[in-house]
C-alpha cells in the first residue's frame, strides 16, 4: 500500500468514525412509495399517482408486470395494472431496485466498471436469496430479496466519496478501500435509511460465517445472503465445505443442495433475476441435474404464503415452485 493509498484509507475510516462522510440520499420517490405503502389509510389512487409521475419507473413496472413471471397472463398496459399484478409487497422492492440502479454510476470508468459489477452482483444473490427463503416459513422471500440488494450498499458511498475527492485511483486500490471499509459504511447508510435492524445486520455479518448461533435456533436473512453469496462463484461452490458452515445447518441444507443450488433451482432464480433487470441466460446444461431430486422434494417444509394479496407476485410463482409444496 502506498502512502497515498494509506493516507486515503486514514481519511475514510476518520470520517466514518467521525459521522462526517457524505452518504446518498434515498431517492424521494423511493421514500414516498415505502411510506405510502406502510399506510393503511392510503389508496391504491394514491399510489399509482406517484409511480405515474416518475416514466422511467412507471415504465420499468409495466415491463416487469409483463416479464416471464406472467407469461399466462394478459398485457398490462398502464400503471394501475402492473401495480394489481404485482402487488405492494414486490412494488416496493422493484422501485427500490430501480431507483438504486440509477444510483450506481460514476463519471470514473474505473470506478464506475466497479460500482456496475457490484450491482449486478447484488441482484444476482438478491435472486438467490429469495429463492433460498421461500423454504423457511418464518422469513419473507420479499426481504431476503431487499438484503440482497443492500448487502454490499457500503461500495456506493466510498466509490462516490472516492470520485468527488480524488480524481485517480487503481482498481486494486479501490477493491482494498471496499474491504476494509464497505461493510461499516453500509451500516451507516442503511441506517441512515431506516431500515430494519434485521438488514442491517446483514450488511455487517453476512461474511461471518463462523457466526455465533447459540441463541439463535432459526434461520435468518443474514444466513440467507451469507449462502447466496457463495454462489456467485460456481467452482468454489463445488468444493466449499458447506457442513462446517452454521448457517447451512440453520437453513436446513444439505451439502448437496449447497454444491447444486444455482442449477437445482436455475429456472426459478432466473424469473426473479429478469425482474431486477439481468438479461435471462442460456438454460444450464447440467447432467443428472434437470430437476430436483427426490431427497430434496421430502425435505422441504410446507410453503407458508406470505402475502393475502391474490394478484401478487407469489401467487404467480406458486405453479413454477410447486414441488415446495406437501
Amino acid at each position: 500500500m502506498t502512502i497515498e493509498h494509506q493516507e486515503l484509507l486514514d481519511q475514510i475510516i476518520e470520517a466514518i468514525d467521525n459521522d462526517t462522510l457524505v452518504l446518498p440520499t434515498l431517492p424521494d420517490v423511493a421514500i414516498k412509495i415505502q411510506d405510502l405503502i406502510d399506510d393503511p389509510n392510503v389508496s391504491a389512487d394514491q399510489i399509482v399517482l406517484l409511480l405515474s409521475s416518475d416514466p422511467l419507473i412507471s415504465a420499468q413496472l409495466i415491463k416487469t408486470a409483463n416479464s416471464a413471471v406472467f407469461a399466462d397472463k394478459a398485457q398490462v398496459e398502464n400503471v394501475r395494472g402492473a401495480v394489481t399484478r404485482l402487488g405492494y409487497r414486490q412494488l416496493r422492492n422493484l422501485v427500490m431496485t430501480i431507483t438504486m440502479n440509477k444510483m450506481f454510476y460514476a463519471k470514473n470508468p474505473i470506478i464506475n466498471k466497479y460500482m456496475k459489477s457490484v450491482w449486478q452482483h447484488s441482484r444476482e444473490v438478491a435472486a438467490v436469496s429469495y429463492v433460498l427463503a421461500l423454504r423457511q416459513p418464518h422469513l419473507s422471500p420479499d426481504q431476503a430479496l431487499l438484503a440482497g440488494l443492500v448487502h454490499d450498499i457500503g461500495v456506493l458511498p466510498l466509490c462516490l466519496h472516492i470520485e468527488k475527492n480524488h480524481a485517480r485511483i487503481e482498481e486494486d486500490k479501490l477493491e482494498e478501500l471496499i474491504r476494509k471499509c464497505g461493510n461499516a459504511i453500509g451500516t451507516k447508510l442503511l441506517q441512515k435509511w431506516n431500515f430494519p435492524q434485521d438488514l442491517i445486520g446483514v450488511v455487517g455479518e453476512h461474511e461471518n460465517l463462523p457466526r455465533d448461533s447459540s441463541d439463535m435456533p432459526r434461520a435468518d436473512y443474514t444466513d440467507v445472503i451469507s449462502i447466496a453469496n457463495l454462489q456467485e462463484d460456481r467452482a468454489r461452490a463445488k468444493v466449499i465445505a458447506w457442513n462446517n458452515i452454521a448457517a447451512v445447518k440453520r437453513l436446513g441444507l444439505s451439502e448437496e443442495e449447497c454444491q447444486n443450488f444455482v442449477e437445482l433451482y436455475a429456472e426459478r432464480i432466473a424469473l426473479i433475476a429478469e425482474m431486477l433487470g439481468i438479461a435471462p441466460a442460456k438454460k444450464p446444461q447440467v447432467a443428472g441435474l434437470v430437476s430436483p431430486p427426490s431427497y430434496l422434494k421430502k425435505q422441504e417444509p410446507a410453503y407458508t404464503p406470505i402475502s393475502s394479496n391474490p394478484t401478487g407476485i407469489l401467487s404467480s410463482l406458486l405453479s413454477l415452485l410447486s414441488f415446495w409444496k406437501k
